[in-house]
């Protein structure tokens, strides 16, 4: 084990040594902007331009310098055989409209500028649905991809459209979900064998009608897996193509993002669009929601709780929500079962998948709350256990260790899991991500400070200011790297998931904090999308909450990055006196924090059934 954990230390230094060289190599490539088009004519959905923007859109194309280039251009440059034009845009149209070949591909003739077209393969053969409308035809295709001008890449052959996810009937995109039928999940294994066919098909569907594959392949509605991928380039796609809000990326050879036209923009708003002027940051406006105050087992209820959760965020305009992912009905923080479908933990009642989708489709971001180190089930024997150096200093939670292999894998299957049975925007961890200063003395730990510092956690070593320091950076590091082991399982199926992590409000106030709770605000704000100070003012019997408020937002704020990237989550309800804070109250405490550089703001719990609550102030 002792050398394991060599290896571990001695790799973690390569990869970070090798880091800014793969940065520069990143930095050197040119960024271009893919745009996603769809339908042409007279638009009946968002997605539909007129012919008269497109051609205006192709005329500023050109007006403005930009160079249109080929997929196979891409590719190219993407393998290092090519270099790319100055100001390069790649043209891409989906799904294969009748529209493409009779007014796109003869602007395409006008303006000599090549696109990539996808089709849906099963469609090509048995027809689109109603609200698709007409395809070119095979012919068609043929005719314009020996023009030279377009290329015909892969919108699947049959997993352009939802299917069941739970047994709520909650629908989600194929390729990117895991199926519900018959009472059971989709495995894994069944997963893989389902898009591996869909793959083969559309090849074999492209090779019938073209004469060739496909070397492109275009994710339905932008949503993909690390397998599909895999399947894809095993299949014979060289490259894959997904959907962003960013206008313009670094060039790379898998999932390239792209802007999709949307709303038929005009001549100047497609001006504006190549400009590609940084959108201003917009606030998060967050509330973290208890499944358990939802949970029911009569559905009639369970949905008229979720109906009332819903009214009351978006009464207060909320635009994201922290929604628990677990079950703590003792509210002692260490937990026992989950709220979603998993192997890998008791389970209490799959909600979590059915409540994020009703969220989801009410136009909420979801953000799984998930437990890390409090799972109960994860502390098989005692040797699996945080463990204090003086038993009388052992933390606030009963925790696995951090330090322990078996641990980690039984964290990795459950958050594999819930990503692969829910639908996530983005996953915050839980306040039981620390070590206080006298953990952790398990034998798993004890093994890696031998191993990376030379001697175990005894008290002289303890008292030693030089091995303490060494020892809290190791715990850091060990804490930091199983949230970003976790997080890198998530993006294995959902890529674009955002990573929170909650923060004691000390270590940003108090430098030597960092030892007491292994935790460093600079980390968090290096390492995650967000960092969620828990600026609770009562719970930390704080004699006066502004002035405790305004020194948190002071300190947290002169740090790079912090405006952007850092949550204030306040609380709703004093636990320490058992009573729900006045709306009043709130709304000073958001506008002392906002008044102090503060953007993004969170609450919790919330008082969904009150009849008196009132909206949260943002």
């Amino acid at each position: 084990m002792k050398q394991l954990i060599k290896t571990y230390f001695r790799l973690t230094l390569l990869i970070l040594l090798l880091l800014p060289h793969t940065a520069q190599a990143q930095a050197a490539r040119p960024a271009v902007l893919v745009l996603n088009y769809h339908d042409v004519g007279t638009p009946t959905s968002p997605y539909t331009v007129t012919k008269a923007n497109l051609e205006q859109h192709f005329k500023l194309l050109q007006e403005q310098g930009f160079h249109p280039i080929s997929p196979e251009l891409y590719l190219a440059a993407c393998k290092g055989e090519a270099e790319l034009p100055a100001k390069p845009v790649l043209l891409t149209f989906d799904d294969g409209y009748r529209s493409f070949y009779t007014d796109v591909y003869p602007l395409l003739q006008q303006y000599h500028y090549p696109a990539l077209l996808s089709v849906v393969t099963a469609w090509q053969q048995t027809g689109a649905p109603a609200d698709i409308g007409q395809l070119a035809t095979w012919e068609q295709l043929r005719t314009m991809e020996a023009s030279g001008l377009v290329t015909i890449g892969s919108h699947s052959h049959n997993s352009h459209r939802f299917i069941p996810i739970n047994s709520f009937g909650d629908r989600a995109q194929a390729l990117a979900s895991r199926e519900y039928r018959d009472g059971q999940y989709e495995t894994a294994e069944q997963y893989r064998q389902r898009v591996q066919n869909d793959m083969e098909q559309t090849q074999a569907a492209l090779t019938n009608n073209l004469g060739h594959p496909a070397k492109f392949y275009v994710w339905p509605y932008g949503e993909y897996t690390d397998t599909a991928v895999e399947l894809a380039n095993a299949a014979g796609f060289e490259l894959t193509f997904a959907l962003d809000d960013e206008t313009s990326t670094a060039i790379q050879p898998s999932a390239v993002q792209r802007t999709i036209i949307y709303d038929n923009p005009t001549g100047p708003q497609f001006l504006q669009l190549l400009s590609q002027t940084p959108k201003p940051l917009k606030p998060l406006k967050i509330a973290q929601l208890d499944l358990d105050m939802l949970a029911n087992t009569n559905r009639t209820e369970l949905e008229t709780n979720i109906d009332e959760a819903i009214a009351l965020l978006q009464r207060s305009q909320v635009n994201t929500v922290f929604l628990q992912a677990f079950a703590d009905e003792k509210g002692n923080g260490n937990i026992e079962q989950v709220y979603f479908y998993t192997t890998a933990a008791p389970v209490k009642q799959e909600l979590f998948s059915h409540v994020a989708a009703r969220l989801q489709s009410a136009g909420f971001q979801v953000y799984a709350w998930i437990p890390t180190l409090a799972g109960q089930w994860l502390i098989q024997t005692p040797d699996d256990q945080v463990q204090a150096l003086i038993p009388e200093q052992a933390g606030w939670y009963n925790r696995a260790t951090p330090f322990s292999p078996h641990v980690r894998e039984q964290l990795i299957s459950l958050v594999n899991d819930l990503a692969a049975y829910s639908q996530l925007d983005g996953i915050l961890f839980q306040d039981d991500v620390y070590l206080n200063d006298y953990e952790d003395a398990s034998p798993a730990a004890q093994a890696a400070y031998q191993a990376a510092l030379g001697q175990p956690l005894t008290a002289a070593a303890l008292a030693d200011f030089a091995y303490a320091a060494k020892l809290t950076d190791l715990k850091i590091h060990t804490l930091n790297k199983l949230t970003l082991d976790l997080a890198a399982e998530v993006r294995k199926i959902r890529p674009r998931v955002k990573v929170a992590r909650n923060l004691y409000p000390l270590v940003v106030t108090d430098p030597k904090a960092s030892a007491w709770l292994g935790q460093k605000y600079d980390d968090y704000l290096n390492l995650y999308n967000y960092t969620v100070i828990m600026a609770y003012p009562y719970m930390e019997q704080a004699a006066d909450p502004k002035a405790w408020l305004t020194q948190l937002a002071e300190q947290a704020m002169t740090k790079p990055g912090a405006r952007e990237k850092t949550i204030f989550k306040l609380q709703s309800y004093d636990w320490s006196k058992k009573r729900w804070l006045a709306g009043k109250t709130l709304s000073e405490q958001a506008q002392t924090l906002k008044s102090n550089g503060v953007i993004h703001l969170a609450y919790y719990p919330l008082n969904v059934f009150s009849p008196k609550q009132e909206p949260l102030p943002f």
